[in-house]
C-alpha cells in the first residue's frame, strides 16, 4: 500500500498517538478523516494538516455511541469517496488491581478499547468489500503481548483487540482487506493523566518512553511495507515479547516483584473518570 492519496479515518486524532499519526499520513500524501469527541482539538490538528498542504477532514465522534460511528463511516465516504485505511487508535487505560478494580471503569475500559474498536471495523467492512481492499490499523500495545500487573484489565482488552485483528485478517484477507496489529511501548502522551483508576505511576513503566512522532512513523512505514504486526522498539518491546515466550517463568517473577513494590500507583487515592475516547492508546 501507499499512503499517497489513500482515504484515512484515524480514531482518537485529536492528541497522542492520534494526532501524530494524522500528521505522518498526511505528510505521506493521505487524506486523513481525523475523528474523536473534541470538535476543537481536531480543528487544531486539521488547521496544522492544511497549512502543510495536506487534506483533512474533522468529523466529531464519541466511538462508544454505535450510531455516531456510522456517521463517521457515511461522513468519510461522502468527504474522501471511500476509505482505504481505518486506524482504530481511541482507547483509554485502568490502573487498578482486579480485585479492586470499580465496576464502571472496567466496563468503560471494554466499551471503549473493545467494543467500540469492534463497532468501528463493522461500519468500515461494507466499503472496503465493495472496494476489494482496504487496511485495518489496531493499536495493541505490548501490554495485548504480556499480561501486566495492576493493569490486568487494560491487557486484557489489548489481547482482545489483537485476536480480533487475528481473526479479521484470515476472515477478510481473500477480499483484499489486510489487518496490522501494532504493539507499542511506554509512549510520551496524555495517556497516563487521563487513565482511569489510580493516580501515579505505574511500576513497570521504568523504561525511557519513545514519542509519539516515532510510533506514528514505524507505523506508517509498516503499512507501506504492508506488515501484519509491528513494534515500535526492539528493546524492550520485541526482547521483552521475545523473552516472555522462551522464558516465561523468569518474566513473570520480575513483574510478580513490580505488582509488588511500594511505588506501583495502588496505594494513591482514586480520581474522577477522564472522557473517554480522547487519548492516544497505549501507555505501556
Amino acid at each position: 500500500m501507499q499512503l499517497k492519496d489513500a482515504r484515512v479515518i484515524i480514531t482518537g486524532a485529536s492528541q497522542g498517538i492520534g494526532r501524530a499519526l494524522a500528521l505522518e499520513f498526511s505528510g505521506r500524501g493521505a487524506r486523513v478523516a481525523l475523528a474523536a469527541r473534541s470538535e476543537p482539538a481536531l480543528d487544531e490538528v486539521a488547521t496544522e494538516i492544511r497549512g502543510q498542504g495536506g487534506e483533512a477532514v474533522v468529523i466529531a465522534t464519541d466511538v462508544t455511541v454505535p450510531a455516531q460511528v456510522e456517521r463517521m463511516a457515511r461522513e468519510t465516504i461522502r468527504a474522501l469517496g471511500g476509505i482505504d485505511v481505518l486506524v482504530n487508535n481511541a482507547g483509554v487505560g485502568l490502573n487498578a488491581t482486579i480485585a479492586d478494580a470499580e465496576t464502571a471503569d472496567v466496563e468503560a475500559l471494554f466499551r471503549l478499547n473493545v467494543l467500540a474498536a469492534a463497532s468501528t471495523i463493522r461500519s468500515v467492512i461494507p466499503i472496503m468489500r465493495a472496494q476489494q481492499s482496504g487496511l485495518i490499523i489496531n493499536i495493541s500495545s505490548v501490554a495485548g503481548r504480556i499480561v501486566v500487573p495492576r493493569i490486568g484489565y487494560y491487557s486484557a482488552s489489548k489481547f482482545a483487540l489483537t485476536a480480533i485483528g487475528d481473526a479479521l485478517r484470515m476472515e477478510e484477507g481473500h477480499r483484499g482487506i489486510r489487518v496490522m496489529n501494532v504493539f507499542p511501548g511506554t509512549t510520551r502522551s496524555n495517556f497516563g493523566r487521563n487513565r482511569l483508576g489510580a493516580r501515579g505511576p505505574l511500576a513497570h513503566q521504568r523504561v525511557p518512553p519513545v514519542s509519539a512522532e516515532k510510533v506514528a512513523r514505524r507505523i506508517a512505514a509498516a503499512a507501506e511495507r504492508n506488515r501484519s504486526s509491528v513494534y515500535v522498539s526492539w528493546i524492550p518491546d520485541r526482547m521483552g515479547v521475545a523473552a516472555n515466550h522462551l522464558a516465561g517463568w523468569a518474566v513473570t517473577g520480575v513483574l510478580r516483584r513490580w505488582a509488588r513494590s511500594p511505588d506501583a500507583g495502588v496505594d494513591n487515592p482514586p480520581r474522577p473518570s477522564p472522557a473517554r475516547g480522547e487519548g492516544d492508546s497505549d501507555p505501556n
